[in-house]
């Protein structure tokens, strides 16, 4: 009989929840649910309760943000997010109090050019991917890796978009000549960028390999311009991505926005349903949480408005927006993206459900680093 009475019990504390549950989603807004694949860029090196952040992520329930030094159009360390460790700290605090499911708080750090600590707000000085990778010594690279989390975690990161799994072809592309690039051996990529994803984890940070399907050869910008990697990109470009999928070392992935006829003769990868749904989802068998590269680089921008970016990125299979609102900045780009996104599910170019697929993996990615409100 007690054995009975506990697992019915059980049964009815399961229903209540679930209850719970679907009630929760059932009194959503809309805005609030396509604001869960959003991650925003914002002005301030503080986060009051009336600035505009902390209303996005009140009244959008927004997935998370992403935090930099310097401002583009401002210009000048400090410009933007970060100036101390000491106001970091107290900026992620704020951010987070604002959320009732936990925030995703993003940076890239990479080391060397792409590095958002710096050492003139007092932490330490970080060498490059690509000096790690002439080092090619896995101690150095745990440490390199350890060093970079234990800062990131003691500043209330929980998101770092970084291993660059990019091979490393000279200096004439644009990742090699940056320093961006770790090897042009991907077996040495596949080694470091282990090492760097696993001492992430360590800390409860979520690693973010970049950039899919592999822009290692392209020497145009796709901040600046349009992006045609179809004479140089060939399978191999693919083997750290699949390696580290395989081994279950990436939860998640950032594409690119360069364009390959051969994966594509349409879109660019971002925009790709071959690329992100046939390429990265079937064949490699990626389940984690899909992430665009900042929708406002021009070889987007340039070429397809706000929203046939975000419907072509949605039914592409896109789960997380990036929307750093940096290099070109818009005081309404965040509440513009929701629009455009309700928009897009009101006229029914965007299923409901493709919505909730992404809801579901970017909350289990939370639940799997005990990311909560």
């Amino acid at each position: 009989m007690v054995l009975f009475f506990f697992s019915d019990l059980i049964d009815i504390i399961i229903q209540e929840s679930n209850k719970s549950f679907n009630f929760y989603q059932m009194n959503q807004t809309l805005e609030q649910l396509v604001g869960q694949l959003i991650i925003a860029g914002f002005r301030g090196t503080e986060a009051s309760p009336n600035s505009s952040i902390a209303k996005y992520i009140q009244e959008y329930n927004l997935a998370g943000v992403i935090l930099y030094d310097e401002d583009v159009k401002i210009g000048g360390l400090g410009s933007r997010n970060i100036h101390s460790e000491e106001q970091l700290k107290e900026l992620t605090n704020q951010l987070q109090s604002f959320s009732r499911d936990g925030l995703l708080i993003s940076i890239d750090q990479e080391g060397g050019s792409v590095n958002r600590l710096k050492l003139e707000y007092g932490f330490p000085e970080t060498p490059s991917w690509n000096h790690m990778g002439l080092l090619d010594n896995d101690l150095m690279t745990k440490q390199f890796s350890q060093t970079i989390a234990m800062y990131l975690s003691d500043c209330g990161i929980n998101m770092n978009f970084a291993p660059v799994l990019d091979l490393h072809y000279g200096p004439e592309t644009v990742i090699g000549k940056t320093g961006r690039a770790i090897s042009s051996n991907p077996k040495t990529v596949i080694n470091h960028a282990r090492i760097f994803c696993q001492s992430m984890k360590e800390m409860n940070i979520i690693p973010c390999g970049k950039h899919f399907p592999g822009q290692g050869t392209a020497s145009g910008d796709t901040h600046e311009r349009y992006t045609d990697i179809s004479d140089s990109w060939t399978v191999r470009d693919l083997l750290p991505f699949d390696e580290l999928i395989q081994s279950g070392d990436l939860d998640m992935i950032m594409v690119s926005h360069t364009f390959d006829d051969k994966l594509d003769p349409e879109f660019p990868a971002s925009l790709s349903k071959e690329i992100i749904s046939t390429v990265l989802r079937q064949d490699l068998g990626f389940s984690g949480v899909v992430i665009c590269d900042d929708p406002s680089m021009k070889a987007i921008s340039d070429h397809y408005d706000l929203e046939t970016t975000i419907e072509l990125m949605l039914n592409a299979g896109i789960d997380l927006f990036c929307l750093g609102n940096n290099l070109n900045y818009d005081p309404d780009y965040i509440p513009n993206s929701v629009e455009a996104m309700v928009s897009l599910v009101n006229n029914r170019k965007v299923l409901e459900n493709r919505i909730q697929e992404s809801i579901e993996r970017i909350n289990q990615l939370k639940s799997n680093y005990n990311i909560h409100g």
